[in-house]
Parts: structure tokens; C-alpha cells; sequence
């Protein structure tokens, strides 16, 4: 049944990934499984107390998340969280924020403690995914058997997880038997980007992003009301600016089971080389950051999504 049941993915006796039931569907002979994994747990669900905290670890407001789910009747995973620790810190004594800039642009905010409380925080996943983006940090569920059950590890990684794996290389006509498309977004593409977060009219949050590219100048406009400090809004910036410079990205490759970069070496958030020549503008050599890795295993390749790892920051 749904959320009472977990599916799990072995190959050769390793946990290759586990998700838990969320919708189920049958038709005829047919039955339709449709699951999510278990990070994917704390989406929609609201935080049901009321804290607040100075300069704290995000990797520590992380952990409270899941401790404070995990610790409610029936919503317990076995979810054990690594001791991860960072530099960043989050929070700050209340105060209120005014000055001109040189502009002459009148800038108000009130800058505060980090909050969860229960009458505004009602997605614990949105909360989670934030303090992953804006600190940043990695993360990855690891299944492992231990004796006749099987663990489950929440893996936390400042600034990343993965490692930029000099042993290991994509190269098209070698280990990469399709060409994989190479992506120039002139859509989404800006030089320049305006963040507008809380607040309304001139007392709005505002951050700014800006970079150079040689190309015309185009300026997005994105407006995120969770954002209630000049920092986090200036980071938003450097994140989607990072995300709209439209220079060459790949976003998905096969790879086969070669020694370049055999099948199971890698993990998501490794960062592997592609190199791909006599392409229709330039020779592509980059680093990709692998996302996800779908194995088939009566075949002798994996399907990867992949991004630029400057998109990714």
C-alpha cells in the first residue's frame, strides 16, 4: 500500500537505490508503481513547532528537520544522518536594515534570527532543499544491507558530495556511443539578474547578479517572497546567473561499460570529463556533474543526467 511500503533496487548484492510507495495503480494484469525516494518524505510536510537561531550550522537546521519528523508517530524511516559540519552559518539578532545605496536607492529589511515555526513553515522539504542550496551542500541516501536489514544513511556533503574524478573520463567515439546533445539556452539566457525577495514597493529585497559574457545585455527578473535578507537574496542571484550565462551544457548521456569509466565506478555528484570533437560550433571539453544514474542491467551501458558543474555553482 502506499506509504507502507519500500522498493528496493539490487544488483549483485548492493543496494543500488530505494524509494518508498506513493501512488499505485492497477490495470488489468498490469500494476503501475509510482514512488519516491525517501528524501522525498519531508515534501508537504509541515513543521509543527516553533524555533529560533543565531549563527547556526544550516548542516544542524538540517538534521532538526528529519529529527523533528522522524521523532512524530509513524513518521520514523530508520534515517540516520551523517555528522556533517560546515563554516557557513545562518541567523542573526534581530535588527533592522536601512541604507542608500550609491544609487541613492532607499534599501529596507529586517534582518533575524532562523525561524522554523508552525504557522509558516509548512513544507519541511522546501525548507530542507533551501539550506541545501544556500549554504550549499550535497546529499545522497544510501541503502546498505547490515545482516538480514537493510540501513538507510542520509549522506551530507559541504560543498559537495562527489569528487571531481580524475581517473575517470567520457570521451564520444570511445565510451560514449551517441552523440549526446550539446545545449546553447538563448531563451534563459541573462548577464544580468534582479532577485526581488520579501517586502513590497521600495522596502523590498532586492539582490543583484552580474557578469561580463561578450554578448548583449539581457536582464532577468526573479521573485522568490522566502527570501527575507540581502545575503540570501544576493546568493540567489549568483546562483541563477550562474544557471543563465547559455554557455554549452549537456544534459543527459549513455555511457558503456568501459574502462574510461566502468559501470559503478561513479556516483551521483562525481564530477567526470567529457570530451566530444567536430561539433557544429567548437570541440566540447567540460566537466559534467552527474545527477542521477539510471542502470539497465541486461545492458551493458547507464544513462546519466548531467550538468555543467559552473551551473551548478
Amino acid at each position: 500500500m502506499p506509504w507502507s511500503t519500500a522498493v528496493y533496487a539490487e544488483k549483485d548484492g548492493n543496494i543500488r537505490a530505494g524509494a518508498i510507495l506513493a501512488d499505485m495503480e492497477e490495470t488489468g494484469p498490469d500494476l503501475s508503481l509510482d514512488c519516491v525516494g525517501f528524501t522525498g518524505y519531508l515534501q508537504g510536510q509541515p513543521y509543527t513547532g516553533d524555533i529560533s537561531r543565531v549563527q547556526v550550522d544550516p548542516l544542524e537546521m538540517a538534521r532538526h528537520l528529519w529529527a523533528h519528523q522522524q521523532g512524530k508517530r509513524g513518521g520514523n524511516l530508520g534515517l540516520v544522518m551523517d555528522s556533517t559540519t560546515s563554516p557557513v552559518r545562518v541567523g542573526t539578532p534581530a535588527r533592522d536594515v536601512n541604507f542608500t545605496t550609491g544609487a541613492g536607492e532607499e534599501v529596507s529589511f529586517q534582518a533575524g534570527p532562523y525561524t522554523l515555526q508552525w504557522w509558516k513553515d509548512h513544507d519541511m522539504g522546501k525548507a530542507f532543499d533551501d539550506l541545501a542550496t544556500e549554504t550549499p551542500f550535497d546529499y545522497l541516501v544510501a541503502h546498505t544491507w547490515t545482516g538480514e536489514t537493510i540501513s538507510h544513511r542520509l549522506r551530507l556533503g559541504y560543498p559537495t558530495i562527489g569528487r571531481r574524478r580524475h581517473d575517470l573520463r567520457f570521451q564520444v567515439g570511445e565510451n560514449i556511443f551517441a552523440f549526446p546533445p550539446i545545449l546553447y539556452d538563448g531563451d534563459d539566457y541573462a548577464s544580468d539578474v534582479v532577485v526581488l525577495g520579501a517586502g513590497e514597493g521600495r522596502t523590498m529585497i532586492r539582490g543583484e547578479g552580474s557578469k561580463p559574457t561578450g554578448r548583449l545585455r539581457r536582464t532577468a527578473v526573479v521573485t522568490d517572497k522566502t527570501l527575507r535578507s540581502k545575503q540570501s537574496a544576493n546568493s540567489a542571484a549568483a546562483r541563477e546567473l550562474a544557471a543563465r550565462l547559455g554557455n554549452e551544457d549537456i544534459d543527459t548521456l549513455t555511457a558503456l561499460d568501459h574502462p574510461h569509466a566502468p559501470v559503478g565506478s561513479y556516483a551521483p555528484g562525481d564530477e567526470i570529463l567529457i570530451r566530444s570533437r567536430g561539433g557544429w560550433t567548437t570541440d566540447v571539453e567540460l566537466w559534467v556533474r552527474v545527477l542521477a544514474i539510471v542502470i539497465e542491467p541486461e545492458k551493458n551501458h547507464a544513462t546519466l543526467t548531467v550538468a555543467r558543474t559552473e551551473k551548478l555553482g
